[in-house]
């Protein structure tokens, strides 16, 4: 593949992630335009890049530009879909953030869009991508915990500090929902990964820190098709970061743990030395293999992740706020409303 030349569209914070995670692919791709509404944004960024980055403020502009190849959409949830559908129409390639947008309907437009234009639209989910998630599904897989009963994780921290600033990011007209849409999603993704197809759901949403918009603490369970269970607490009004594995798969042999003092990834069984085995020490940078996945999948590789997992990671969260708005339990496709 020819060096893939890729328009940055959306400057704000996690633009920066996605800048040096480029910067360890130089060999293969270059961002080469910088695009926000704020021209002082798009100047920083570019001159972050290299000097030869050009800095616009209309994302038409970006897209009439022949020498480029494909966009990386980092804009606030709301811009999502028209962003992509355009990108789409364009001929351009596209990594998108999560959330993948805010209705489903949005999803299935944005994936019609990419599929009709023969573009690649990579859902931008780190996890889908973290080799500890990747080697733990084959662990699972493999049935090095037995049969799986069921898996939990934790997402629970104080967001705080520069985040503020991005006001949008707290109005859920804007951003869609909450702490669970904006950050428990990463969560979601991983049960969905490697605890498979979720069938129902039972959430529950509250709010600690009045500054916020939306929830900032929620717990979900779920029911999956294949009959094990799962929960997630995830919250943003925690005093400090959780400590402990993130996630963890159990089955009638052993246990999965991702994250905590065990490593990236860790075996734990009764017949193991120490009884317990670390099967990753520490993942690679995530945005950077997350990248080099995206720049596998436009060169003609399989593509791990597609629009539709980000519309099955959507599709679980809208099904949470519409339990948490019934108290209720509620089957996965009845959840297609976003909290009001």
């Amino acid at each position: 593949m020819s060096l893939l030349r890729v328009a940055l569209v959306g400057c704000g914070i996690i633009s920066e992630e996605h800048i040096r995670a480029y910067a360890r692919h130089a060999e293969r791709a270059r961002i080469v335009v910088c695009c926000d509404i704020d021209r002082e944004k798009a100047t920083q960024r570019a001159a972050l890049v290299g000097e030869d980055t050009r800095a616009v403020t209309r994302f038409e502009e970006a897209l009439s530009d022949p020498g480029v190849d494909a966009v990386e959409i980092c804009t606030p949830h709301h811009l999502h879909s028209e962003a992509v559908i355009a990108a789409a129409r364009a001929g351009k390639h596209i990594l998108c953030q999560k959330p993948l947008a805010k209705t489903l309907d949005e999803c299935d437009a944005m994936i019609a869009a990419a599929q009709e234009a023969g573009v690649t639209l990579f859902y931008g989910e780190m996890n889908r991508t973290l080799p500890a998630a990747v080697l733990a599904r084959q662990a699972v897989e493999e049935g090095r915990i037995g049969q799986l009963i069921g898996v939990q994780a934790t997402a629970a921290h104080w967001q705080g500090g520069r985040y503020l600033s991005t006001a949008w990011r707290y109005d859920p007209q804007i951003s869609g929902g909450g702490q669970l849409l904006d950050g428990g999603i990463h969560a979601v993704d991983l049960m969905l990964h490697i605890g498979g197809p979720i069938r129902s759901v039972t959430g529950f949403a509250t709010r600690f820190r009045p500054e916020l918009g939306g929830e900032d603490t929620a717990v979900v369970n779920v029911q999956f098709e294949a009959g094990h269970l799962g929960t997630l607490f995830s919250s943003q009004a925690a005093g400090i970061g959780f400590p402990q594995a993130g996630f963890a798969a159990f089955g009638t042999e052993g246990v999965l743990t991702l994250g905590g003092p065990h490593g990236a990834l860790a075996l734990h069984r009764p017949d193991l030395p120490n009884r317990r085995e670390v099967l990753l020490e520490r993942n690679q940078d995530p945005f950077a293999v997350m990248i080099g996945r995206y720049l596998d999948t436009v060169s003609g590789a399989a593509n791990p992740s597609p629009g539709a997992v980000g519309r099955e990671n959507l599709q679980v969260v809208l099904a949470a706020y519409e339990s948490a708005r019934r108290g209720q339990a509620v089957r996965l496709e009845e959840g297609a409303a976003a909290p009001s």
